[in-house]
């Protein structure tokens, strides 16, 4: 345990020195208005350098080593410089055909973008095509998305976003160019852009904080409202879901080794660090939730982080309750998994944005989607022993050894089904409630009652002796196919339906599909494997 917290108490230590040393400080903490709500200019910065430079691997926010609200500074004091700089990632090389750019590199300039012809004919196609409700290629959404960024870069570079500043009625607010020349603002804004182009760090510090205070004698925030900004460039800085994977990993590791060393002292280290892990997610969980106002499961992003967040907690239970490691080494490889796949997956956007209107219900929000999410979560628990039954098969590690994995299997599948159920029914009522009907053959609402039906027939095939230990194993991955649709592929493969709002442009298609075939594979390699040994027994000779 003094290992994990000392883990902890680093990453802690190493964000708080960097908080100290902030220059930009105030700047960070300005509220603004983008995208339905107000937030922190940090948290408009991060997202917008997000989308222009790409960079969404583990969180990264940085613009050419230059710290994101710095970028945005950048942009209003020298929109020059920037137009030229090569930024701008274009890593799909049909996204680059389509839209006339060069083959050979991922990076362009803002210039080179916008002075290409084919590119502006292509965004043009795509625009009418949005205009007249038509569907778009994944060339044309890929265009789309870039038009849009570049548009976000633009506006910036001329002054138009984001709007800082509330006028009289505190609905309206104005952009940095629309503040009223010679006034106080103003005069406080263009004194930070001056102190920026002179390269000068501690007067551009004093600057932003005399911008800052101006603008907060002319729209002072509630008490609430300053505790979410408060809260969000927290959370921003802190990255919680970050640290949490890095424990989770170390967790992982120290737990598969003990599995095969049974050294207690490194067993405990695991656990701690599993822990540890959980209590940084939960952490992360509170400041999002709190920042938002509502349960953090809107969108696939958040999702995928609860899910992982699900599966520790489970795995967390049933080491409660059996006092083995596996469900703790299974778990903690499992939220290293998801969390780098939402923080490193670019169609799943981490930005917190208001919900849909239909979604505008806390209690059906929290308890709909929280209950068949964490249902999700004990599902891919399973999936993941699974995996580990079918590896012991493969070995030939013993048969009492993978009868007791496969109870584990059998113990996640029935939790995971309950959960499933209960969430499916309480989404029928949600239906009922928000659309007048129960049940309507949504596409979401067919694939999860589908899933369900998996379930419960591999848990009644097991129940009734039809399926063995290889049967469960091979019936785990299955069953995760199925949840895999239902979560993934109504959302992006399908795409429709009235369950079709909350998630982005795109998909990872062909990553899905390698997946699956590494699954089939692997199942097809087992089969082999244990089948071979009872074909030889079966044509040897009876002793007499």
């Amino acid at each position: 345990m003094r290992l994990a917290l000392a883990a902890v108490a680093v990453l802690l230590s190493a964000t708080l020195v960097a908080a100290e040393t902030d220059t930009l400080a105030a700047l960070r903490s300005l509220p603004v208005q983008d995208g339905g709500r107000v937030k922190p200019l940090d948290t408009f910065a991060r997202e917008a350098a997000r989308r222009v430079t790409g960079a969404r691997a583990f969180g990264s926010d940085s613009v050419a080593g230059q710290d994101a609200v710095e970028w945005i500074l950048g942009l209003w004091a020298s929109p020059e410089t920037w137009r030229g700089e090569r930024i701008v990632r274009v890593a799909d090389a049909g996204l680059r055909a389509h839209a006339g750019l060069p083959a050979d590199r991922e990076r362009f300039s803002f210039e080179e973008i916008t002075g290409s012809e084919p590119f502006l004919a292509a965004a043009e196609e795509a625009r009418q095509r949005q205009e007249a409700g038509e569907p778009l290629s994944e060339a044309q959404d890929g265009v789309a998305r870039l038009y849009d960024s570049l548009s976000l870069m633009a506006a910036v570079m001329a002054g138009d976003a984001p709007r800082v500043a509330a006028l009289g009625d505190g609905e309206t607010w104005a952009s940095p160019r629309e503040l009223a020349p010679g006034g106080e603002p103003r005069r406080a804004f263009e004194a930070l852009l001056a102190a920026h182009r002179a390269q000068d760090p501690a007067a551009t510090a004093g600057a932003a904080n005399a911008f800052r205070t101006t603008l907060s004698v002319v729209q002072p925030l509630a008490p609430g409202a300053a505790a979410r900004i408060a809260r969000e460039v927290r959370y921003n800085r802190v990255k919680p879901f970050r640290a949490a994977w890095l424990l989770y990993l170390g967790a992982f590791l120290a737990l598969v080794s003990t599995l095969s060393l049974a050294w207690r002292p490194l067993s405990t280290a695991g656990l701690a660090l599993l822990t540890a892990g959980f209590g940084v997610q939960t952490y992360g969980f509170y400041l999002r939730t709190m920042v938002a106002e509502r349960a953090p499961v809107a969108n696939m992003y958040e999702s995928i982080v609860f899910a992982a967040w699900g599966a520790v907690l489970l795995a967390l239970v049933f080491e409660a309750r059996h006092g083995t490691r596996l469900f703790a080494a299974c778990a903690s490889g499992l939220a290293v998994v998801f969390l780098l796949l939402a923080d490193g997956v670019p169609i799943f956007d981490s930005a917190i944005d208001p919900l849909a209107p239909v979604l505008r219900d806390n209690f059906w929000l929290s308890s709909h989607v929280l209950t068949i999410t964490l249902g999700y979560a004990a599902l891919f628990l399973a999936l993941a022993l699974g995996h580990v039954s079918l590896g012991l098969l493969f070995l030939g590690r013993g048969e009492a050894r993978v009868r007791t994995v496969s109870g584990f299997v059998y113990r996640s599948m029935q939790a995971g089904t309950l959960l499933l159920a209960a969430g499916t029914l309480l989404g029928g009522v949600w239906a009922s409630y928000s659309w007048g009907r129960f049940w309507g053959w949504d596409p979401k609402e067919t694939w999860a009652l589908i899933a369900l039906l998996v379930y419960l027939a591999i848990l009644h095939a097991r129940f009734a002796g039809w399926l063995k230990d290889f049967g469960l194993a091979v019936g785990s991955i299955a069953g995760g196919l199925s949840v895999l649709m239902a979560w993934y592929g109504v959302n992006y493969v399908l795409g429709t339906g009235l369950h079709s709002y909350g998630f982005g442009g795109g998909g990872a298609n062909g990553w899905v599909a390698a997946y699956v075939a590494v699954e089939v594979a692997l199942v097809a390699a087992v089969a082999l494997r244990v089948r071979g040994p009872r074909a030889d027994a079966a044509a040897m000779p009876a002793h007499s």
